[in-house]
C-alpha cells in the first residue's frame, strides 16, 4: 500500500485544491505514476488546462517521455490525459519544492483502510506552512550538486538547479 498526494496552485502559488488517497502500489515509481495519473484525472474533471506539472521523480519523467514497456498502461493513460489537458511537459523540481504533495501522500499512508480520494479546497493544517513557504519563495535547504547532475536536471526543466548563491570569501 502507498499514499498518493498532490496539490494544484495558480501562478501566484495560491492553493486551488489538494488531494490524497491510499492505493495499492508495487514500487515507489509505481506510486509516483499513480499520483500523477490521479492528479491528471482531477485536472480533467476540474477543467484545469495548460498547467505546469512538477515532480521530484526523474524516473517518472523518463517513463513519460521515453519508450518503455514498464508501467505501459499507466504511462499511456498519463500521456493521453496530458495531451487532452494541453500540458506541454512534465517538469522536475527538488523534493523541497514538492513538499506539500509529499505531506499529503504521507497523510494518506496513515489511513490505508480507505482508498477514497479526499479533496482539500483549503490547505489542510499539516501542509499550511509548506504552502506559505512556497508562496513566499522560502527554501530551508541548499543543495550542492555536480555540474553533470545540474545539466541533467535542466533538461527536465528544473530551473531551481540553475539558481546559485554567492558566499563571501
Amino acid at each position: 500500500m502507498a499514499g498518493l498526494g498532490g496539490a494544484f496552485r495558480n501562478s501566484k502559488e495560491d492553493w486551488l485544491v489538494g488531494y490524497h488517497k491510499s492505493c495499492q502500489a508495487f514500487s515507489p515509481i509505481h506510486a509516483e505514476l499513480l499520483a500523477l495519473l490521479e492528479g491528471l484525472k482531477i485536472a480533467k474533471d476540474m477543467n484545469f488546462l495548460n498547467m505546469e506539472i512538477e515532480t521530484d521523480c526523474t524516473e517518472v519523467i523518463k517513463l513519460i517521455y521515453e519508450d518503455n514497456t514498464n508501467y505501459s498502461n499507466i504511462v499511456s493513460e498519463c500521456r493521453w490525459l496530458m495531451h487532452q489537458l494541453k500540458i506541454p511537459q512534465l517538469k522536475h523540481n527538488f523534493r523541497e519544492g514538492n513538499m506539500a504533495a509529499h505531506l499529503l501522500a504521507k497523510q494518506a499512508a496513515k489511513n490505508l483502510l480507505s482508498s477514497k480520494c479526499l479533496y482539500h479546497v483549503c490547505p489542510p493544517f499539516f501542509v499550511e506552512q509548506e504552502v506559505i513557504k512556497n508562496k513566499h519563495g522560502v527554501c530551508n535547504s541548499v543543495r550542492s550538486i555536480s555540474k553533470n547532475v545540474c545539466n541533467y536536471l535542466t533538461t527536465m526543466d528544473n530551473n531551481s538547479a540553475l539558481k546559485t548563491s554567492t558566499m563571501p570569501m
